[in-house]
């Protein structure tokens, strides 16, 4: 006959068999009871004047903490305010700074800058408008002649040479 293969308990190899359990339980009674024994022999007053000067105790403390939380939520409002007030005036002195900068250098008076930006803005649109109606009559053509290959796209640096474009 074969001979039998020890047992092996993982929880006894880990150290927590159920007497170990047992043995924490039984532990933690005892020492709840020494806790208590301990409270009833120094106990300085009866339980209810204890009880009286704990709940006392918590409520100074309970009071303490929301005003000490009511006063943080004061300086976090304050800050919040200061914050905003203080991106406000740095976004004014940058407008400032900016306007000042702008006055100093530009090379034109603003009513002819505004003039040559107008004709620009001008040209820009007559050439877009143009462009747009170039490429809607090809597409009517190439839909008219089915036979024929589209024509080849255009790039953007091809267009920027292209001195019949504004683009």
């Amino acid at each position: 006959m074969a001979a039998e293969q020890p047992y092996f308990d993982l929880e006894t190899a880990n150290g927590n068999s159920r007497g170990e359990r047992g043995g924490f339980v039984a532990l933690a009674v005892l020492a709840a009871a020494v806790g208590a024994s301990a409270a009833l022999m120094l106990a300085p007053d009866e339980g209810a004047r204890t009880r009286e000067r704990v709940g006392r105790g918590w409520r100074s403390l309970k009071g303490e903490a929301a005003g000490t939380i009511a006063q943080l939520q004061r300086e976090i409002r304050k800050r919040r305010r200061q914050s905003r007030r203080d991106k406000q005036i740095m976004a004014l002195a940058g407008l400032l700074i900016g306007a000042g900068v702008a006055a100093l250098l530009t090379p034109a008076s603003g009513a002819d800058t505004r003039k040559r930006l107008g004709g620009t803005l001008s040209r820009i649109k007559v050439g877009a408008v143009d462009r747009i109606e170039r490429l809607r009559q090809r597409q009517g053509e190439v839909a008219a002649e089915p036979g024929q290959e589209n024509p080849p796209v255009r790039s953007i640096q091809e267009l920027g040479r292209d001195p019949n474009t504004v683009f």
